[in-house]
């Protein structure tokens, strides 16, 4: 077996490992038929309204996406941008940070866009989205500094001073090993073809980096990139409405644990399993909604594990319904170049 193809099995199998190791902490103490007898009490219009922001967040990014793509001189249909999205999405659910790649083969296999010129304007969208994220971050401190204190003691509570060392070890030995490895193989990949192919691949990246600078429609562009940041707020704060125990928060609080479900979701875990739950509960917990625990004796029903329970549940049908929509979409539209040509 190719020793790449090992490395990415591995790495899958620890991720998801990860996070199944989460979600056992989390769910261990927690008593099956009064949770269904609480998720019984959810609101689902509420929820319903969650996964409509959803899917609007994934039509914006196709669109914002057909702006810089359209910068780069190809031009590519709205349906189709938006279904290689919701495919991308659809991925990441399995493999993760696997949905960029798919998304850009995706829309290359019925756009014939080359995948790295794609891959360049993703990498504008993760640049944008990552400033955006900063300013939330920012905001959110100006908000909340108090309850993040409080989030940031919270945490540090669960975890002790010889776990952090170990972790710290850990990166410490990555960092040296990476560093043998680059400066041995340094020489070695200038005279391969791999090396001539990576010069290119990033010539592309820079080239989609340039669009930005040629966009016609930077007020689309705009418009669909604050448009993605409200619908993932609209999506975590609409749930509060679900639960009798989280009608009280405001919209600052939505905000808080946007940022928080943010950070969990950047986690390599599948889709965010375990991870977004896990700190979106110590979230929940500082602002008075539930409690945090990890091990014995924890609240049976917890509301503070029910609630990103319910969010993420919600957005991963998102993923699925739109991620299987836009598979069938991007399958017949090939197959209609097909016979086209």
């Amino acid at each position: 077996m190719n020793k790449n193809i090992l490395l990415k099995i591995i790495k899958y199998i620890a991720s998801l490992g990860f996070a199944f190791g989460i979600l056992y902490l989390l769910f261990k103490n927690q008593d099956p038929i009064q949770l269904v007898a609480e998720i019984q009490k959810v609101d689902g219009k509420w929820v319903v309204l969650s996964m409509i922001f959803g899917g609007w967040a994934y039509v914006s990014r196709g669109f914002r996406w057909i702006v810089l793509i359209d910068a780069l001189g190809y031009k590519s249909s709205k349906l189709n941008s938006v279904s290689a999205v919701s495919v991308g999405y659809f991925t990441n659910m399995f493999i993760p940070r696997a949905g960029e790649i798919s998304r850009c083969t995706a829309l290359n296999q019925v756009e014939k866009v080359p995948v790295d010129k794609l891959f360049g304007t993703i990498l504008i969208e993760r640049v944008i989205d990552f400033v955006f994220l900063i300013s939330l971050i920012f905001l959110t401190l100006l908000l909340k500094f108090n309850e993040i204190f409080k989030f940031y003691t919270t945490l540090q509570a669960q975890q002790t001073q010889a776990e952090g060392n170990n972790k710290l070890l850990v990166l410490l030995a990555i960092l040296i090993v990476g560093g043998i490895i680059f400066f041995l193989g340094k020489r070695w990949l200038k005279k391969s073809k791999f090396y001539e192919k990576v010069l290119d691949f990033i010539d592309g990246l820079k080239e989609g980096f340039k669009s930005i600078k040629n966009m016609k429609r930077k007020s689309a562009f705009w418009f669909h990139t604050f448009s993605i940041w409200i619908m993932y707020f609209l999506m975590t704060y609409i749930c509060f409405f679900a639960m009798e125990e989280t009608l009280h928060l405001t919209a600052a609080d939505g905000l808080f644990l946007l940022v928080l479900g943010g950070i969990g979701m950047v986690i390599p875990t599948p889709g965010g399993v375990g991870s977004y739950h896990a700190i979106v509960m110590i979230g929940l917990s500082v602002l008075g909604v539930g409690t945090v625990f990890l091990g014995e004796g924890g609240d049976p029903t917890n509301p503070a594990l029910l609630f990103p329970t319910i969010v993420h549940v919600a957005q991963t049908l998102v993923a699925i319904i739109m991620g299987s929509i836009g598979l069938l979409v991007l399958f017949l539209s090939k197959k209609k170049n097909n016979v086209a040509s």
